[in-house]
């Protein structure tokens, strides 16, 4: 008998890479096990982050702004003088990679304050971080949430942060989980 071992482990090692290889389908429910270990994992690292939730009664804008934020799954938050958009579960992982966020307040006029003088700043409150990056403030319009005063925010990393938005007297602080992005 002739024994070639060299062509069976070729064979073997083909076959174990192939079980390795990430883009090879799932079994069923692989996919829901890894994202409840992540969910998991995610609720432990944010279990002392007191995420803010809507008001009771909820906060509406006054006209000529929605009764409800544009974009699902968010509520409004604040009162007449500073408001934004709040995710429902407290989440937000795009902050930690850069994202746009919108602020509304019935005493700003795009027609005399082409930059706002809105400040936004940011700590974090699960552990020290580092600097808290936000553009100047500049403004935007959609049809589906008329005029907004418009930041841009770059955190250093995930974690548990506190924001406080001031403009024009009235100041508005909430409390969001960044996770990884």
């Amino acid at each position: 008998m002739n024994f070639k071992p060299l062509p069976i482990l070729f064979a073997a090692v083909a076959l174990l890479l192939a079980g390795c290889n990430s883009l090879s389908p799932a079994l069923p429910g692989e996919a829901d096990a890894g994202a409840a270990r992540k969910t998991t994992s995610e609720s432990a690292q944010f279990a002392d982050c007191a995420v803010t939730q809507p008001l009771e009664p909820p906060f509406i804008p006054p006209d000529p702004w929605p009764s409800q934020p544009p974009e699902t799954a968010k509520f409004w938050f604040g009162d007449s003088g500073l408001w934004t958009a709040l995710p429902d579960d407290g989440s937000w992982p795009q902050l930690a990679s850069g994202e746009k966020f919108w602020w509304w307040s019935e005493e700003f006029d795009v027609n005399e304050d082409a930059t706002p003088d809105l400040t936004v700043t940011a700590r974090r409150l699960d552990e020290k971080a580092g600097s808290f990056q936000v553009s100047e403030a500049t403004h935007g319009y959609h049809k589906s949430f008329n005029w907004a005063m418009l930041v841009g925010v770059d955190l250093e990393s995930p974690g548990c942060w506190e924001f406080t938005g001031q403009y024009k007297g009235h100041e508005l602080s909430f409390v969001l989980r960044v996770p990884e992005g």
